[in-house]
C-alpha cells in the first residue's frame, strides 16, 4: 500500500469516526512513517502493527475547539501475524491499548542481538525475536531439514551444534535441558554448544541459557532460552588453558629437574658422608682411641667436655670414667690443649707406622716446652745433654754477638738484619728502585687464569706460575684485592699497593722448593675460596676489614722464610730463636719483617686517615700467622671444636652436635671465638694442597720433602763447608725423615699427616661452614692415592 493510500485510509477512518467512538484496523507502519526517516530501516520496528483510532476534541484557543483523530499503534508479534485474526471488538468495547513501557520493552526485545526464544514444556516454539528468526533462516542445516522454513521446536537449537558425539550427543543434551527446566525446576540451566560457522566453516561456541517460567498467556510451564556467542571467551579460555597446560608441563619439568638436582645433591652428600665416615673409620682403625692401638687425638679439654655432654644428655657415665678425667686434669704439667700422652702415642710400637715417622710427627706437632732431662737422657729432639751443650757452644762460636743477649730493634731494616745473614742463600739487599712496580702485560691466557682463580677449588697454581714467572704472588694478590672491591672500598693507593706486593714477593726465596712465592700465591687463592665461596663471609663472622687482613696474612705469612723449620733454628741457637725466645721464631719474623715493609712510606698503601685500619689489620694478622705454627695445631683445633659445639637440645638428644654458621648471631660470640675462625681459615689454606688435584698435591709433597732434605745438607753458617751436612757439622742428630741417604723422606708420613692433622682440621671447619665441603673431595681423592700407592703412578 502506498503512502497516499495509507493517508487516504486514515482520512476514511477519521470520517467514519463521526458515528463510532473507536476504529480498529491494520496499517503498514514503514510506508506510513517513511517521510519521518531519511532512510527507512526495516529492523527498527516490525513491519506490521495494529492501529487504534478515535476522535478527540482539542481546544486550540480559548474560544475555539477542533475535532482531531488519535491513532495508537500496537506492534504485532510474528505469531500474531500467522495466527488467525482476532475477533473484531464489540462496538461498545474499549480498545486494548499498550503502555509506553510495554512498547519500549517490545522494541528492545525485537532489536536485541541475542537470540531469544520461548518454548512450552514439549519444546514447541511460543515466541521469538527478530534476531533469532533471522539466525534460523540463515542456517542452511535447519532450513533444509524444515523444508526451507525456520524450525519451531527447541530440539532444533541443539541440532545446530557440532558435537563430537554427533546427533546422539545433541539429543542427550536436549533431554538433559528439558529435565533440568521442567522436572528439576532449576533456576537456570546452561549449555555450551560448539557449532560450525556457516560463513567460514570455523568452529565456534554458543551459550544456551534456559530460564524456566510460566507462560503469561495461559500460565502453563514454559522456558525462556537465550542463545548468544561465546566464541571469543571460549577461545581466550582455551588459549589460557593451553598456556596453563604448557606452563604446568614446564613447571613439572622444572620440578623434575629440581628434584633430580636435589637427589644428586643428596647422593653426593651421602657419598661424601660415606667417604668421610670411611676416612674416620680408617682414622679410628689406625689412629683411633683404643688403648692398645691407634692414635687418640682428644685433648684433656676434649675428654672433659665429652664427659660433661654425656651427663647433659641424660647418661650416667661409669665412676671409672670420672676418675680418669679427674686424674687427667690434675696431672702435674698437663697441657690441656695437647693430645693426651702425645709423645708416647706417636713413638709406641703398636702404632701402625715406623718409629721415624712417629718421631717426625712428634717434632712437627709437639710444643717446645723446656723440661729438665736426667744426665744422658735424650729429649724429644734426639739430643742428649752433652750434645745439646756442644751445639750451643758451636752456635756461640759462630755468633759471638749472641753472648751480648741482643734485643730486637724495631727500627732495624729487616733487609740488613745480620741475624738473617747466610740463612737465606744469595740474599740480596733491596732498594725501592729495585722493587718498583713495573706493569706487566696481562695476556688473555693469564687473564683467564686469574678469573678461574676466583672460583676454582682446585686451581692449577703451577700452570699460573709458568705463565707469570717471578710475579705469581703479586699478580694474584693485586687481582683478588681489585676484583673483590677491597681496593675501592678502602681507597687503597694502587701504585703503592703494587709496589708493596712486588717488594713482599721479592722477599720469598725462589730457590726454596716449598716455602716460595708460588706456595704463598696458592695459600692466598685458597684463602679467597674459603672466605668468598666457603661461606665464611656469607655468615658475617668476618667483615671487610677482616677480609683484607686475611688476604694480607696469606700474602706475608712466610715472608723471608729460609727453608728451615723452627726446630732447626732452636737447636742451632740461631739469633732468630734467641730473639723470640724459641717461641715460633719464623712466624714472629714473618710478622715483624713484613710490618716494617708495610710502614715504609713508599709501600704504605693505606690512606693516612685510615691509620686505625693498619693497627686493626696487624692485630688480625698476628693471630692468624702465629696460628700457622704447627706447634699450636692441637690447641687451636681443640679450642675451635669446643667453642662451636652446642650441648644437646633435649635430655635425650645426642651430645656434641656441631653448630652450623647459617643464621648464627655472631655478635653473641666472644672475640676469642671468632679469632679461632680466622686462624682456622689460614691454617686450612696453608695446607690446602692436601685438597688440590692429585698431581698438584704430589708435586707440593715432593717439593716439601726436598726442602727438608736440604735442611740436612745445606750449610747455614759462612764458616761451614760449602756442601757440608748442616746438622752433622753442628753435632746434631739428623731430623727424622730428613736424611736423603735413607729410603724415603717426609712423603712416608703423608698418611699419618692426613689422619692426625689434615682430615680433622678440614672436617672441623666444614662442620661449621658447609659450603666449604668441596675441599673434602680433593682430600679424600689424595688420601686414597697415598693409601693405594697410586700416587707413584702420577706423572707431574
Amino acid at each position: 500500500m502506498s503512502v497516499a493510500e495509507q493517508a487516504s485510509k486514515l482520512s476514511t477512518i477519521a470520517g467514519t469516526l463521526q458515528g463510532r467512538k473507536v476504529h480498529q484496523g491494520r496499517v503498514n507502519v514503514h510506508d506510513l512513517l517513511w517521510p519521518l526517516f531519511e532512510r527507512p530501516n526495516a529492523s527498527m520496528l516490525h513491519p506490521s502493527a495494529s492501529i487504534h483510532s478515535k476522535a478527540i476534541r482539542i481546544q486550540t484557543t480559548a474560544a475555539a475547539e477542533e475535532t482531531a483523530v488519535l491513532h495508537l499503534f500496537d506492534q504485532l508479534s510474528v505469531l500474531e501475524e500467522t495466527a488467525a485474526p482476532a475477533p473484531p471488538p464489540e462496538a461498545d468495547a474499549e480498545p486494548s491499548s499498550m503502555s509506553f513501557a510495554d512498547m519500549r520493552v517490545c522494541a528492545l526485545h525485537q532489536r536485541s542481538p541475542v537470540h531469544m526464544y520461548m518454548f512450552d514444556s514439549r519444546g514447541r516454539l511460543l515466541n521469538t525475536n527478530k534476531a533469532a528468526l533471522e539466525g534460523q533462516q540463515q542456517d542452511p542445516a535447519i532450513t533444509a531439514a524444515e523444508g526451507g522454513q525456520p524450525s519451531s521446536e527447541m530440539r532444533a537449537l541443539f541440532n545446530r551444534g557440532t558435537y563430537p558425539g554427533g546427533k546422539e550427543q545433541a539429543e542427550k543434551a536436549y533431554a538433559e535441558a528439558l529435565g533440568a527446566c521442567f522436572d528439576l525446576e532449576v533456576e537456570v540451566h546452561q549449555h555450551v554448544q560448539p557449532y560450525t560457522s556457516s560463513k567460514d566453516g570455523s568452529l565456534k561456541w554458543a551459550l544456551l541459557e534456559m530460564w524456566p517460567l510460566l507462560d503469561p498467556v495461559d500460565k502453563s510451564p514454559a522456558v525462556l532460552v537465550h542463545r548468544y556467542s561465546i566464541t571469543r571467551q571460549q577461545r581466550s579460555q582455551m588459549l589460557l588453558s593451553e598456556r596453563n597446560e604448557v606452563l604446568q608441563k614446564q613447571n613439572q619439568a622444572l620440578e623434575r629437574d629440581w628434584q633430580s638436582m636435589l637427589d644428586e645433591k643428596f647422593r653426593l652428600q651421602q657419598e661424601s658422608k660415606a667417604l668421610s665416615e670411611h676416612l674416620n673409620a680408617l682414622l679410628k682403625d689406625k689412629f683411633g682411641m683404643q688403648e692398645d692401638k691407634g692414635f687418640d687425638s682428644d685433648t684433656p679439654i676434649d675428654k672433659a667436655l665429652t664427659f660433661l655432654q654425656f651427663i647433659i644428655a641424660g647418661f650416667c657415665p661409669p665412676v671409672q670414667a670420672a676418675l680418669d678425667v679427674y686424674r687427667l686434669l690434675s696431672a702435674p704439667g698437663v697441657d690441656l690443649r695437647q693430645p693426651v700422652r702425645l709423645e708416647k702415642q706417636l713413638l709406641k710400637e703398636q702404632l701402625d707406622m715406623d718409629t721415624e715417622v712417629g718421631a717426625s710427627m712428634l717434632q712437627l706437632l709437639q710444643g717446645r716446652e723446656r723440661r729438665p732431662h736426667s744426665p744422658g737422657q735424650k729429649g724429644p729432639s734426639g739430643l742428649d745433654d752433652q750434645a745439646r751443650r756442644a751445639a750451643t757452644s758451636l752456635a756461640f762460636s759462630r755468633h759471638p754477638d749472641l753472648a751480648e743477649a741482643p734485643v730486637l730493634d724495631v727500627s732495624l731494616d729487616p733487609v740488613n738484619d745480620p741475624a738473617l745473614d747466610g740463612l737465606v742463600p744469595q740474599r740480596q739487599k733491596r732498594t725501592a728502585a729495585a722493587t718498583a712496580f713495573v706493569p706487566l702485560a696481562v695476556t688473555p691466557a693469564v687473564e683467564r687464569m686469574l678469573q678461574d682463580a676466583e672460583d676454582n677449588w682446585q686451581f692449577d697454581i703451577f700452570a699460573f706460575a709458568d705463565a707469570t714467572p717471578g710475579n705469581s704472588l703479586s699478580m694474584m694478590a693485586f687481582h683478588l684485592l681489585k676484583s673483590t672491591g677491597l681496593v675501592q672500598d678502602f681507597q687503597l693507593h694502587e701504585t703503592k699497593l703494587a709496589a708493596c706486593l712486588r717488594r713482599i714477593e721479592s722477599g720469598y726465596n725462589p730457590t726454596n722448593p716449598y716455602h716460595n712465592s708460588i706456595h704463598v700465591a696458592s695459600v692466598l687463592q685458597m684463602t679467597h675460596m674459603l672466605l668468598v665461596h666457603g661461606g665464611v663471609m656469607k655468615s658475617r663472622v668476618m667483615d671487610r676489614v677482616h677480609q683484607v687482613a686475611s688476604y694480607w696474612s696469606a700474602i706475608m705469612h712466610d715472608y723471608e722464610h729460609g727453608g728451615f723449620n723452627n726446630d732447626f733454628l732452636v737447636k742451632t741457637a740461631h739469633p732468630l730463636a734467641m730473639r723470640y725466645n724459641d717461641s715460633s721464631p719464623w712466624e714472629n719474623h714473618h710478622l715483624a719483617a713484613s710490618s716494617q715493609v708495610l710502614y715504609q712510606p713508599e709501600y704504605c698503601f693505606c690512606p693516612r686517615e685510615m691509620a686505625d685500619l693498619m693497627t686493626h689489620m696487624r692485630s688480625i694478622c698476628f693471630s692468624q700467622v702465629m696460628g700457622t705454627d704447627m706447634k699450636r695445631h692441637f690447641q687451636i683445633l681443640s679450642s675451635f671444636q669446643a667453642a662451636f659445639k652446642s650441648p644437646p637440645a633435649s635430655p635425650h638428644g645426642p651430645p656434641g652436635q656441631p653448630v652450623t654458621s647459617s643464621g648464627k648471631d655472631w655478635e653473641s660470640f666472644k672475640t676469642e671465638d671468632k679469632t679461632l675462625v680466622f686462624q682456622m681459615v689460614l691454617k686450612c689454606a696453608d695446607i690446602g694442597h692436601l685438597t688440590a688435584a692429585p698431581r698438584t698435591h704430589k708435586r707440593w709433597a715432593l717439593q716439601l720433602e726436598e726442602e727438608f732434605f736440604r735442611q740436612a745438607s745445606t750449610p747455614i753458617f759462612p764458616q761451614a763447608a760449602e756442601h757440608g751436612d748442616k746438622e752433622r757439622a753442628l753435632g746434631l742428630a739428623i731430623s727424622p725423615l730428613m736424611d736423603r741417604n735413607e729410603k724415603g723422606g717426609m712423603t712416608r708420613s703423608q698418611l699419618g699427616f692426613f689422619n692426625i692433622v689434615g682430615a680433622p682440621l678440614f672436617m672441623a671447619l666444614i662442620e661449621l661452614f658447609d659450603e666449604a665441603r668441596p675441599m673434602m673431595q680433593g682430600l679424600q681423592a689424595n688420601y686414597h692415592h697415598w693409601e693405594s700407592g697410586k700416587i707413584a703412578e702420577l706423572v707431574m
